[in-house]
């Protein structure tokens, strides 16, 4: 072998070697790209599932909200009735006891 060649196989065996470390380089990079980018998307996953979550609470809340406020009117609405009818009924009840109280103890 000449001289010319073993140059030629130690530029060669240099330049394969700059390749490879080129492509550990690069790998090594395109790797971290990927790592960065799965935790931003697991970021926004997270975010968008929390934003959900409480968008589902609040709605819930205003549901129920809603159907307390509608609860609370139907029962201020009953007992205002019956409010009014022990009101409407209240000299009868009075006539009744003292009737009964008279028939007790009779006229004395």
């Amino acid at each position: 072998m000449t001289s010319k060649t073993l140059e030629q196989i130690v530029d060669t065996e240099k330049a394969t070697k700059d390749l490879v470390k080129q492509y550990e380089e690069k790998r090594e990079a395109l790797s971290a790209d990927k790592e960065r980018q799965i935790a931003t998307w697991a970021s926004e996953k997270d975010a968008a599932v929390t934003a959900f979550q409480q968008a589902q609470v609040d709605a819930n809340q205003k549901v129920l909200q809603a159907y307390q406020a509608e609860e609370k009117a139907k029962n201020d609405q009953e007992i205002q009735e019956l409010k009014d009818k022990f009101q409407n009924d209240l000299p009868a009840l009075v006539s009744v006891v003292i009737s009964e109280v008279k028939n007790s103890y009779g006229n004395r």
